[in-house]
């Protein structure tokens, strides 16, 4: 059981550490800020996704030691990468991402619908081996399985949604494939449901003989 809480736990421990200026949705106005000790910053280039160079040498608006610059031609999914330079000669590089609804894919989302499946396959594994007797718990190991199911099938919605490869995927195929991973939970769920009510039902009837 031990063994068992500890493999669940460890699938959880994912973290994604991030250095960008940030996500943003499409067609989304994104403001460019840096804070340095300069007395003028400007922006050498910025380029779209495929490396198409949009802007060069603009200089960013100041406000005390802010420094900001907004950029609003943001028509095309991808990653966004500038460099920009201060009045001493320093230079830097950052970048900003563009999706759909300004939520960022990484591999921490896959894995961790990935993640979702796995508990889920494994609680409900584990719930079949409870004894029938402990039905409560039985019961609620099932019931936690069923959600893990329903979390992974709405965040591999959201991540097809998100990325640029699967948003070129049909309405149709998606909702497919949403609706088969769906149809096996609940047939599972209901098939559970309709067992746990049998053997409730025997409990009390073995109750009442005696």
């Amino acid at each position: 059981m031990n063994k068992f809480l500890l493999l669940i736990v460890s699938v959880f421990l994912i973290s994604l550490v991030s250095a960008d200026l940030g996500t943003y949705s499409l067609n989304e106005c994104v403001n460019i800020k840096t804070i340095l000790n300069s007395s003028s910053v400007n922006i050498s280039t910025l380029s779209y996704p495929n490396s198409t160079i949009i802007i060069t040498d603009k200089e960013m608006s100041k406000n005390g030691l802010t420094f900001n610059y907004t950029f609003c031609n943001t028509s095309t999914f991808g990653t966004y990468v500038y460099d920009y330079y201060d009045n001493k000669g320093n230079v830097y590089v950052n970048s900003f991402e563009i999706t759909k609804n300004g939520e960022k894919v990484s591999l921490s989302n896959s894995i961790l619908v990935i993640a979702f499946l796995i508990v889920g396959i494994l609680l409900f594994v584990y719930g079949y081996t409870i004894d029938k007797e402990k039905y409560l718990l039985k019961t609620g190991i099932f019931l936690f399985s069923l959600l893990m199911g329903l979390l992974a099938v709405n965040s591999a919605g959201i991540i097809a949604s998100e990325s640029v490869n699967l948003s070129l995927m049909s309405t149709s195929g998606l909702i497919l494939i949403i609706s088969v991973i769906s149809i096996i939970f609940l047939y599972v769920f209901i098939t559970w449901t309709i067992q746990t009510f049998k053997q409730v039902k025997d409990r009390r009837e073995l109750q009442w003989k005696y």
